[in-house]
Parts: structure tokens; C-alpha cells; sequence
């Protein structure tokens, strides 16, 4: 079956979904229905078992809320997902870009006196608050899906977790549960802590896991005091043995009523970007929680010595790997079945030689000619053969027992010349990544407030990119981490030591091609009293190929010089000889 054939049966059976839902919807006697990318947990990536819009939709991004009805449907991501979306879902759906519409605003200009049907296990607590308020305004009922409509039109097998989670030795966290705890409490006065990221939980307790594709975490949720926590969990996956000091293991299927029974005399936190049903769920019982930030972002963001050191090997061997892959690509004879998939697979089979390799950090980015103008392109919608003359774009990353990585590379494809376009805005992208690698900036400085930086060389062309310039990086947790980022959106967060972030401008011209060249950063103190600055820790030359020298200043063209040399010198131990005389090429200075 051709790739056609298979995007026509998708688009049909999306189509039956569809009529599905209506069916129910009707049943219901309800106006609309909002469904979303996340599930019950909450997390930027979700079991396949739990993609219930993607079942729906068909739209295979990580952003999405779709608002339905019988006669008129509604589609909202950002600028990330717009050119995917409108090649993945049914033409009747009109697409609306959040950055300039977002959802209550279209919510309250267009919706009135109607009945409007939603999980709140699925949404957090601020989303279904601004709803509600919304609701308010406009003669809107909202009620709650009590039992997921889609689970009772999508009759799938939901796969059980076999392995087992375990847990990190200090070795490798760098810091025990115990400590880890202590130093929240330093910051918060309260009696309980309600916590309901597993990402956050995972980290708290030095725990790792397979609940997810490529983010090794256990799905789990917590009961925090000063003196105990009790974590809840899938009791199946955790080794029988293993016991940790003060800390009760329960299934999750007892969080809700564990939480029913706090103490309403005790001061209560829930973290705020938690599910509404919890707080739902607590206010029916009397509790009154207050609403806070999670209280562990904040300190797993500033990474410790031992991470730090781990992230710094792991970058090594993840360069290593990216250097034979390269090499592999360019002396490979271009074939048909040289194509975006199977490139993919070769890059992860690469990696999968490094020692202590534990997955992807995320689905690999692999886009060729115009497949690379959709920021967050997969391959397995539109697998399409590398041939020559065109630019490819690689992002893809790995989990190692102790790092996180993540990398973007676009290459020109073949021996001829490359376009006089390719290398203009190839260079204009560099100069930005260079200009936010190289910058020194005073303690308490945002990420909104650099970003133009890395914007500055493509606005002064007319040019710019619709999605952030950094976001912030897990150690052996999520690629993607807040609350730092850089971005143009305004962050509270300040830029501190220890932070880890990706430097990732990029350029894309719809149906045509794309460029993104990305990094990650670690924060380190400055020789300047009072300021910060960047060290580079992904190891990987950039294309001279794309590069247009007469663009670049002297500064820029050392800075090059001087971060090819230090691939090159930490790399060539790794390489075999031929590996090694093909790099020594790719790091040569100007």
C-alpha cells in the first residue's frame, strides 16, 4: 500500500470517528464537545492508547483542542502544527492559529447558550477556570464527561506496562529524595503537598520508568509531608523488594480517596497545573487547597554537579554518534530506499551503540525538501526518498542513564551547488544561534528578553520563525522542561545557573524547505561580576557548505573556529580513521 493509500484510509477512518462522536453527541443532547492532545496526566507526550484526538482527527502533533459539533467543527494549535494540521485533518474542520486567536477569546466572541461537554481529568485546573468564567458570560452550561465518550466509541486494547520502573542511585541524581525534599519544604510552609506530575514525582523520588515512549518516567502521583510521602502508582511495576525510607507505596487507584481524606484543618497545596478533577474532586469534599506552582520545577531546572557532568559525556558520545551518522549519509549512494524513515532508524542505531543508551528523546524530525517547511514533521506522514539538490533537516535527540540531548542539523543533500536562497537564510539562521550563544547577560535577565537575538540577522531580510528559540531540557527526564525558555512570549522565569536550554532559530518556506540549527546550552556564571552566560554542550560541526562567509563578521567566523575545534578535539578519540579525516575536513577553519 502506498503512502496516498494509506493518508485516504486514514482520512476515512477519521471520517467514521467523526460520525461516531455526532452519534453520541447527539444522544446527549449536548451543543459541543472539547477534546485535546493531553490525558489524564497531562504531559506534552501521551501513550498511544490515550491519543484520543489523534483517533478522532487524525492530527498527530503534541498541540491541539478541537471544539465540535454536529454542524461545525473547530481546530486550534499553534504555529508549530498549522501547515500539519491542515495536511492531516478533514478540510471540514476551520484551523485557527492560537498565536493569533486563542481558544476563550474565539470561545466567548462566537459561542453563546449552548451546552458545551468536557473531561476535566484531562484539562488543568486554570483551563477549566477561564472556561467556566467564559461559560459565565455568555449563558454557556459546561458539563463534565464522567465517563470519556471517546473510550466508549474507540474500542482499542489498552497495552499493560511489563517492566518494571527503578530507581537512580545518587551516582547518577546527584542528590537524594530526602534532601530533595527538605529543600522544598524550605520554600513552601504547608502541611500537605498534593502533586500530580509524574515527571515532577519522578524526579522528587529518584525514579525512572517505561510509561512512556520517550520520556522514562512511571506514571505515578504524590502525597507530600515533611515527615512521609506516599506515592501512588501502578504497584505491578515496581520491583518487590524495593523499599525507600519513608515513603508508602499505594495504587494509583487510591489517590482520590487518600485525598479525601486530608484534614481540613491543615494547610493544603495543589499544584496548579493539575487536572480540575482533583480540585474539583477536593473542593466537593470540604478542602480548600491553595493553588501553587509546582514545587519542584524550580529546583529540578538548576542542574547539579553530577548532572552537569553527565550531560557533558553524554554530548560527547551523542556527537560521536551524529559524526557516523553524517559521515554514513554523505558517502551512501542515493537510492530508493534512502528515505526519511529508514535515515531515522540509522541515526538511532547509531546511538544505540553508546553505552548507557535508554531511548529517543523524541520522535526524530527526519525532513527532506519541502517536508522540512512543517516545524514538527514525522516522517510516517509523508515518507518521502532523499535525492539531490535539496536540503535536509535532521532534529533528533537521545535518554542516556543521566542526559538528555537534543540536536538540529540541516545539510544540503548531493554534489551539486546549493541555491544562492539555501545559503542566505542558512547563514541568517546561524548568525542568530551564534549571536544567542555567544551573548553575556546580567543575573535575572528572562529568555523573552534575548530572544530577538537569535531573530535580529532574519528580521533585518524580512524573515522570522513561528515557534520558540529555547526551551528548557530535563536531565534523563523530558526534552522539553520549564518553566525556562526563550521565546517571545513574556516568562517570569529568570535565566539561572545550572539551566539547560536549547538554542534553536530556525527558518521555513511553506512547501518548499526548511532550516533549523540547534544546540543545547548549560548556564554558567560569566567572568563579569554579576552576569551569566552560555557553554555549548551538543557537539556537532554546522554546514560550511550553507555558509556565506561575506555575511558573517570576524567575531562570528572565530566563534566558528573556535567551537569546530573543540568537536573536533573532543570527538577524534572516538573515530575511526576515516570518520576522524571527514571531520578534521568539516571542523577546518575559515
Amino acid at each position: 500500500m502506498g503512502w496516498i493509500d494509506i493518508c485516504e484510509k486514514k482520512k476515512m477512518n477519521m471520517s467514521n470517528n467523526l460520525e461516531k462522536l455526532k452519534k453520541e453527541i447527539s444522544l446527549k443532547k449536548i451543543d459541543f464537545y472539547v477534546i485535546s492532545t493531553y490525558d489524564e496526566n497531562l504531559l506534552e507526550y501521551t501513550p498511544n492508547q490515550n491519543k484520543r484526538l489523534q483517533w478522532l482527527t487524525n492530527f498527530t502533533g503534541s498541540n491541539g483542542i478541537a471544539l465540535i459539533s454536529n454542524k461545525k467543527k473547530f481546530f486550534f494549535t499553534d504555529g508549530r502544527y498549522i501547515l500539519q494540521a491542515k495536511k492531516e485533518i478533514d478540510s471540514k474542520f476551520k484551523i485557527i492559529d492560537l498565536q493569533s486567536e486563542n481558544f476563550f477569546s474565539f470561545l466567548q466572541h462566537n459561542i453563546k447558550h449552548k451546552r458545551i461537554l468536557i473531561d476535566y481529568r484531562n484539562f488543568n485546573i486554570k483551563f477549566i477556570k477561564e472556561l467556566k468564567r467564559i461559560a459565565e458570560l455568555n449563558s454557556i452550561k459546561v458539563y463534565h464527561e464522567k465517563k470519556n465518550i471517546i473510550d466508549k466509541i474507540w474500542h482499542r486494547k489498552v497495552k499493560k506496562g511489563e517492566k518494571y520502573c527503578f530507581f537512580l542511585k545518587k551516582t547518577i541524581s546527584g542528590e537524594n529524595t530526602f534532601s530533595k525534599k527538605k529543600r522544598i519544604f524550605n520554600k513552601t510552609n504547608y502541611d500537605f503537598l498534593i502533586l500530580t506530575s509524574s515527571e515532577s514525582i519522578c524526579w522528587l523520588m529518584n525514579l525512572r520508568g517505561f510509561d512512556l515512549e520517550h520520556t522514562p518516567i512511571v506514571f505515578c502521583r504524590a502525597i507530600v509531608t515533611k515527615t512521609f510521602i506516599k506515592l501512588f502508582i501502578d504497584l505491578n511495576k515496581l520491583p518487590s523488594k524495593k523499599k525507600v525510607k519513608g515513603v508508602q507505596t499505594l495504587s494509583l487507584a487510591e489517590f482520590e480517596s487518600e485525598i479525601l481524606k486530608l484534614p481540613k484543618n491543615k494547610k493544603l497545596a495543589l499544584d496548579s497545573s493539575s487536572s480540575y478533577f482533583y480540585y474539583e474532586l477536593m473542593k466537593s469534599a470540604g478542602l480548600k487547597p491553595d493553588l501553587i506552582e509546582d514545587p519542584c520545577i524550580n529546583i529540578r531546572c538548576q542542574k547539579n554537579k553530577v548532572e552537569i557532568n553527565h550531560s557533558i559525556k553524554y554530548h560527547i558520545l551523542d556527537g560521536v554518534s551524529l559524526v557516523k551518522f553524517f559521515y554514513w549519509l554523505e558517502k551512501t549512494k542515493l537510492s530508493f530506499h534512502l528515505d526519511e524513515i529508514n535515515v531515522s532508524k540509522k541515526l538511532e542505531d547509531f546511538r544505540k551503540e553508546n553505552k548507557n543508551y535508554f531511548s529517543s528523546s523524541f520522535p526524530t524530525i527526519s525532513a527532506f525538501g519541502k517536508n522540512a517547511s512543517v516545524i514538527h514533521y514525522n516522517p510516517i506522514q509523508n515518507n518521502k526518498r532523499l535525492i539531490s539538490g535539496q536540503l535536509f533537516l535532521c532534529d533528533s535527540g537521545a535518554q542516556y542513564l543521566g542526559a538528555t540531548t537534543d540536536v538540529t542539523r540541516t545539510i544540503f543533500i548531493g554534489d551539486s551547488k546549493p541555491k544562492k536562497e539555501y545559503i542566505s537564510n542558512y547563514t541568517r539562521v546561524l548568525k542568530g544561534h551564534i549571536n544567542l550563544a555567544m551573548i553575556k547577560f546580567p543575573k535575572g535577565t528572562r529568555g523573552h528578553q534575548i530572544d530577538s537575538l537569535a531573530r535580529y540577522s532574519l528580521w533585518q531580510n524580512g524573515l522570522d520563525y513561528s515557534h520558540g528559540t529555547g526551551h528548557g531540557v530535563g536531565s534523563f527526564l523530558g526534552v522539553h522542561e520549564g518553566p525556562q525558555s526563550i521565546s517571545k512570549n513574556l516568562n517570569k522565569c529568570e535565566l539561572k545557573e545550572g539551566m539547560v536550554l536549547s538554542n534553536e532559530p530556525g527558518y521555513y518556506k511553506s512547501d518548499c524547505y526548511g532550516i533549523r540549527i540547534e544546540n543545547l546550552l548549560l548556564i554558567i556564571p560569566s567572568r563579569y561580576k554579576g552576569f551569566l552566560e552560555f557553554k555549548n554542550l551538543t557537539l556537532y560541526p554546522y554546514e560550511k557548505e550553507l555558509i556565506d562567509l561575506d555575511l558573517l563578521t570576524d567575531v562570528e567566523k572565530k566563534w566558528i573556529n573556535r567551537y569546530h575545534l573543540d568537536v573536533y578535539n573532543k570527538l577524534k578519540k572516538y573515530l575511526k580513521q576515516n570518520e576522524k579525516s571527514w571531520l578534521f575536513k568539516k571542523t577546518q577553519h575559515f
